[in-house]
């Protein structure tokens, strides 16, 4: 692994944005969203990677160009979601998560960019600001399970969509700002009987009466993900111009794909299901390149194992549940290998991402970047936390034409310029 890099000027930590003028913390705000800014062109690619274009520390991140796979962590301090564009410009998001209450346990992160700004409005103007030119709409929307870090919860301060059928939270909320073409999730058309905790019921019922809606009247469809399928996230657009590329799900539900077969990991062990090892997994192959997301699994019943036992080696990975101690354990990791870790988190906890695992993480040679940390944290423990890449900022992985090297770009999130805070790569991939 070769790497380059440049560190931001401290005077860049300075910038920030003001936040709409609202009547009340996030009230009307839903549906405004900010006009698709233009974006810096792909520049000329550096003789010594031929497919990176070349960007610097205080630019704003440039765009997407045919060919690449970008995969975006973004970063609100209130919930999980990524943003991927496909080597042929077919995109992707992965969760919308939203919340604003603090559990009585811990306190929440500083909100990025300020109280202010809901989430789903930042998911949508960022979305926006790198969408590929010429689209105006998500091809598809995956929930990984039903939690609202990952779908969006019922704050007393959300209103209701225009025609009083649901409300505006998470998913539902992120549909008004961008919309999505499909929305696939672990049950749909199955819900009845899912466990999940009692937080999260509401949220569920309330994202049921949005595919009611909108399933057949709006063009919006909706599936369940097909545990096995290697082409429920097709490329849409220019597929046949990339064969070395695709999407495998590989577990969901509690049960891995494993020899072209579902097996039940937990039913196996004779344990009870829960809402996070049922999260939905996949793994993106680009030519050398393997990215694996799995929502929030972790290592009970050694499902974990399982999965990275399927999966194999890969290059990059969304930390499981925000990188908490049950979860990334040394036993998967030392299967996965990654040489990139992205880890999102939310409350003021040293277990979330948990510092401990710092350590045997790094020296198996893998970067971390954390999309957010407390600054108490940070000023408790300096000598573990000096150990990620970034600890917060949004996170994004460029992955070049045909899938053989990535950089590691981690951006400002206090405003909405989009500038590179730093620069990590290329990396160069597993043969």
């Amino acid at each position: 692994m070769k790497k380059i890099l440049w560190i931001l000027p401290l005077a860049l930590f300075a910038l920030s944005c003001g936040g709409d003028d609202v009547k009340m913390p996030w009230e009307d705000d839903l549906g405004k969203g900010e006009q698709q800014k233009p974006q810096p062109e792909p520049e000329n690619p550096t003789p010594d990677n031929p497919n990176t274009p070349t960007v610097e520390v205080g630019d704003t991140l440039t765009a997407w160009s045919e060919g690449e796979l970008d995969i975006h962590t973004i970063s609100t301090g209130r919930g999980e979601c990524l943003f991927f564009i496909l080597p042929d410009g077919t995109t992707m998001v992965v969760d919308a998560g939203e919340f604003s209450r603090e559990t009585s346990e811990y306190k929440n992160v500083l909100q990025r960019p300020n109280a202010t700004v809901r989430p789903t409005k930042i998911y949508g103007d960022y979305i926006k600001h790198f969408l590929p030119r010429g689209k105006s709409a998500i091809d598809y929307m995956h929930i990984s399970h039903f939690h609202m870090d990952h779908m969006g919860n019922l704050e007393k301060e959300y209103t209701k969509d225009e025609t009083g059928t649901y409300t505006l939270a998470g998913v539902t909320a992120l549909y008004h700002h961008i919309p999505f073409i499909e929305v696939i999730d672990r049950a749909y058309g199955n819900y009845d009987g899912l466990k999940v905790n009692s937080m999260s019921e509401a949220a569920l019922a309330n994202y049921r009466k949005f595919t009611d809606y909108h399933v057949g009247r709006n063009a919006l469809r909706a599936s369940q993900f097909k545990l096995g399928a290697v082409n429920q996230f097709a490329m849409k657009y220019n597929a046949a111009a990339y064969p070395n590329f695709r999407i495998e799900n590989v577990c969901a539900n509690c049960c891995i794909w494993k020899n072209n077969q579902s097996v039940d990991i937990y039913a196996q062990k004779g344990a009870a299901k829960a809402e996070n090892a049922a999260s939905c997994g996949f793994v993106i192959r680009y030519g050398d390149f393997d990215f694996l997301t799995a929502g929030d699994i972790g290592d009970y019943y050694d499902y974990e194992y399982a999965v990275a036992e399927v999966v194999g080696q890969v290059e990059a990975t969304k930390a499981h549940h925000h990188l908490s101690p049950h979860s990334n354990r040394e036993k998967a990791q030392n299967v996965l290998k990654p040489q990139v870790l992205v880890a999102t988190s939310f409350y003021v906890r040293k277990e979330q991402p948990d510092k401990d695992k710092f350590g045997y993480i790094t020296e198996g040679g893998c970067d971390i970047y954390c999309t957010s940390v407390g600054e108490s944290l940070i000023e408790q423990y300096p000598l573990d936390y000096i150990k990620c890449n970034a600890t917060s900022g949004h996170i994004v992985i460029r992955v070049a034409k045909g899938g053989e090297s990535f950089m590691v770009y981690t951006l400002d999130d206090m405003n909405s310029e989009y500038k590179v805070k730093r620069i990590d790569g290329p990396y160069y991939n597993y043969k």
